[in-house]
């Protein structure tokens, strides 16, 4: 006899009144009830996929016996939309969904077509940004250090909220010029730390060990004379990783951009 979990009983109330719709074709649960690890703030995440007639998409959510669902109904062709926009933007959530999902029904192979299409997206390589792009991006670092520095030396309330976005823009910046998809910044103390974490989001581990122990580190310091010492040596190290920098002189000539 199969052992059938409450929040499974939960879905399938959820899922009677929308079978009875005519535009839908498919359902595929996914998340934490899937890939494993729920937390108690977990919600249940649903894909109801409607045929390609459709004409309108739909997201909400509702609690069912105490859990929480949360739902998206879309036709395919808005769902290889966001496969695309994850894409471009450098995520790969949408994608991660399909592939680790559950199918519940799928009465046209739809979610089945879908789930070999995320897998292609999520083997997609991005594209080097340009010299002039790092190059911005470097001087961005230097003048976030700066403004740190600012911070600090005028005791400004303000310091450890300008420290942890840093932290968070710095993070972001490397990842890109290491062509890596960018991690939401409440994942990326796990996403450093937890091979669990790289199993459940398919992700691969982040391929500089040296500046993963920095930034736990950063993210560690408890007085404002460490968050300082941590976030320079990783400005030094990410500017000397990236090709060096040095304010006095830099320049950057590019061509007009008016449109």
């Amino acid at each position: 006899m199969i052992d059938i979990q409450p929040w499974e009983l939960a879905v399938e109330q959820f899922l009677s009144t929308w079978k009875e719709n005519e535009d839908v074709v498919g359902a595929l649960v996914c998340g934490s009830y899937i890939t494993g690890e729920p937390s108690n703030r977990s919600d249940i995440d649903i894909h109801i996929i409607l045929s390609e007639e459709t004409q309108w998409r739909e997201r909400g959510n509702c609690i069912m016996d105490g859990w929480l669902i949360e739902y998206f109904a879309n036709p395919p062709q808005q769902i290889r939309y966001y496969f695309e926009e994850d894409f471009n933007e450098h995520r790969t959530m949408a994608m991660v969904q399909f592939i680790t999902g559950k199918v519940l029904f799928d009465r046209t192979g739809n979610i089945e077509q879908l789930k070999l299409e995320a897998l292609d997206w999520k083997a997609k390589s991005y594209e080097t940004l340009s010299p002039s792009l790092i190059e911005m991006k470097k001087y961005s670092l230097w003048d976030a250090y700066d403004n740190l520095l600012d911070c600090l030396e005028q005791k400004r309330s303000d310091f450890s909220f300008v420290y942890y976005n840093s932290l968070c823009n710095l993070f972001d910046m490397y990842c890109s010029v290491l062509q890596l998809e960018q991690i939401p910044h409440y994942q990326i103390s796990r996403y450093l730390t937890e091979d669990s974490y790289l199993r459940k989001y398919l992700k691969h581990p982040f391929p500089d060990q040296q500046f993963s122990i920095m930034f736990i580190e950063a993210l560690n310091a408890d007085n404002a004379d460490k968050m300082i010492h941590c976030y320079n040596n990783m400005v030094d190290y990410v500017l000397k990783e990236t090709g060096g920098f040095n304010i006095d002189g830099w320049k950057l000539r590019s061509n007009l951009q008016l449109g």
